[in-house]
């Protein structure tokens, strides 16, 4: 049996899963002993109502609210959340990041960031690997940090050896058990898994170190045979075992399920890992998850970045936890730490911090509709689930853009200290939503608008209404004359913004043809984003029905005539190939009248 086809199984033993994961744990390592209490959440999804007190072997209750860790013993608050650890990969897992250069020093650097936020491991690379892993991982060990420090390494003794020499705490030893990684690594049967790992995992454990071992590719391995294999090593003392999702291939049914037939199986002494790919972009989902379900240390790195699309992301997973219990995660991580750690790590690797990143993206924060401005600038909660602040990121207002607000315009004003006028900034307003339509407008331009608005007399045309009928023809042309004091006033305002769009030479190219059926237009619009020139699509016909012809007008704006040539010649190319033959396209010059739009 896979593992996919004895999840419907599952269900019949999931009172067993439950009771058995309400059972006190046992766990011995090298640094003190304490109690672990494995989650029953997913059995029976009530326990953020069932307080748990604070884990005596969390290492956060020392305080790390410096930037490296430091400070006087803090007591977390109780919380609902089930018991776990963070065993940070950013500098394992991180390692094998496409375009990851760590230097040694960038290594020591962020090892201490990771302790000063409080996660609970740093895992790195295998010493054996080369003298300066070796190097790194004695020095990072020796720097007396709160986290412990593991290495992840492979199921011999030889390695095992290495990581003792180099003074880690602990030991995460994998070796593949699904069919399709078994037959092109190792070679080996289940039985000689087995065999293999009990040996080596009795020999660690002989040296004093708390070891961990995984199945790679659990979650493509047959159930039965990754429960036979932990049943073994929980029989020689084992401290936890690991559930891998190495492609990244569970969805969190399937999560659940794995996890509460593992936790039946090893008993409640026993600590699960999982660790899990991003693949299919469940990782936050399945980590969650995980932790309801019975296991106790999920695998996190920085910015999620590891193999292929890499793993949990810290700052993702903390988000997720932070929403359940802000008074408990903010007292436990050392949330403002997050941003820096997360550029530190984007430069090392050569990457941007995403825009839609957890937390610390740039439009994470980020409020732009008007509706949603005007409600976050009254009650933030409003449209945040998270609090910016906590985490040490500011919150943002897009306020010169089309589909802003007035009362986003107003807040600004306030901002600056200024005073204008409800009437005045309703006309400004309108007048810059339509601008944003044809042209960017930052920021300084329009508190450049604002100031100007505040230095002119602050008039209200509604003001200017009677009840005497001898005045009200009198008051009619007087609130006209306001209203267009105010409209000629923001007209003024505008037209002397300070760097205004400068116009370049622009260029029309037309092109004609079969551009739908053939989708020879994907292929334009990839030639016009690859340029690097700024352009604008004029018209573009949609035909009927795609075995129509239709036309496209695209507008570009350089001062190189060489790289609009370019431009020219490459959708030439793609029209005269014969891959797209079938198109009949005519690419040409156009001259119509509107041909010299302003960008």
């Amino acid at each position: 049996k896979t593992m996919q086809s004895v999840f419907r199984g599952l269900r019949g033993g999931r009172a067993a899963a439950c009771e058995a994961a309400r059972a006190p744990q046992r766990s011995t390592v090298r640094r003190t002993a304490s109690t672990l209490t494995p989650p029953a959440a997913a059995c029976d999804r009530k326990w953020r109502e069932q307080p748990v007190p604070p884990h005596p072997l969390h290492p956060s209750l020392v305080g790390r609210r410096g930037l490296c860790g430091g400070g006087p013993a803090v007591k977390l608050p109780d919380t609902h959340l089930p018991p776990f650890f963070i065993t940070d990969s950013t500098l394992r897992e991180g390692e094998q990041f496409a375009s990851a250069e760590f230097t040694t020093q960038d290594r020591i650097y962020l090892a201490k960031l990771l302790d000063g936020m409080g996660v609970d491991y740093i895992e790195l690379v295998n010493p054996i690997a080369s003298d300066n892993a070796f190097r790194e991982c004695r020095e990072i060990a020796n720097l007396d940090l709160n986290a412990k420090i593991a290495v992840h390494i492979r199921c011999h003794e030889d390695d095992v050896m290495s990581a003792v020499k180099s003074g880690v705490d602990a030991v995460n030893v994998y070796m593949a058990t699904s069919d399709a990684l078994r037959s092109h690594s190792h070679n080996k049967s289940i039985a000689e898994v087995i065999e293999a790992a009990v040996k080596v995992v009795s020999f660690a454990m002989e040296h004093d170190v708390e070891v961990r071992f995984s199945c790679e590719d659990a979650f493509r391995s047959n159930l039965d045979d990754i429960i036979e294999v932990y049943k073994a090593l929980t029989a020689v003392g084992i401290h936890r075992v690991g559930l891998a999702d190495t492609v990244g291939v569970a969805t969190p049914s399937e999560v659940q399920a794995v996890t509460m037939r593992v936790r039946e199986a090893i008993g409640p002494d026993v600590g699960i890992n999982f660790h899990t790919h991003n693949d299919t972009g469940c990782c936050v989902a399945n980590a969650l998850v995980a932790i309801e379900s019975g296991a106790t240390h999920i695998d996190t790195s920085i910015l999620g970045i590891g193999e292929r699309n890499g793993i949990t992301p810290l700052g993702g997973l903390l988000a997720r936890l932070y929403t359940l219990d802000p008074d408990y995660i903010r007292a436990r991580f050392g949330l403002s730490t997050l941003a820096h750690l997360e550029r530190y790590v984007a430069k090392c690797v050569k990457i941007d911090v995403p825009f839609n990143n957890y937390i610390t993206g740039s439009a994470a924060f980020t409020h732009k509709a008007g509706v949603h401005s005007k409600a976050v600038m009254q009650n933030p909660s409003s449209y945040e689930v998270i609090k910016p602040e906590d985490f040490g990121v500011d919150r943002k207002i897009e306020l010169a853009h089309r589909l802003t607000g007035w009362n986003a315009l107003s807040a600004r004003a306030k901002e600056l200290k200024v005073s204008v006028s409800d009437a005045q900034i309703k006309i400004a307003t309108g007048l810059i939503k339509n601008m944003a339509d044809e042209e960017t407008v930052s920021l300084e331009q329009l508190d450049h608008v604002l100031l100007t608005l505040s230095a002119i007399p602050q008039l209200d045309p509604d003001a200017l209404t009677t009840t005497d009928e001898s005045l009200s023809e009198s008051a009619a042309v007087a609130k006209a004359a306001v209203q267009k004091f105010l409209v000629a006033a923001a007209e003024h305002a505008i037209a002397t913004m300070p760097n205004r769009q400068v116009e370049v030479a622009t260029r029309v190219i037309k092109i004609e043809g079969h551009l739908f059926d053939t989708a020879i237009i994907n292929r334009i619009m990839d030639v016009c984003v690859d340029s690097q020139i700024d352009f604008k699509v004029l018209s573009l016909d949609i035909p009927s029905n795609n075995a129509s012809r239709s036309s496209t007008r695209i507008q570009f704006a350089t001062r190189d005539e060489a790289d609009l040539q370019g431009v020219f010649d490459s959708i030439v190319e793609l029209a005269i190939s014969t891959r797209f033959e079938l198109a009949k396209a005519k690419v040409t010059w156009d001259a119509g009248p509107d041909a010299s739009e302003a960008m």
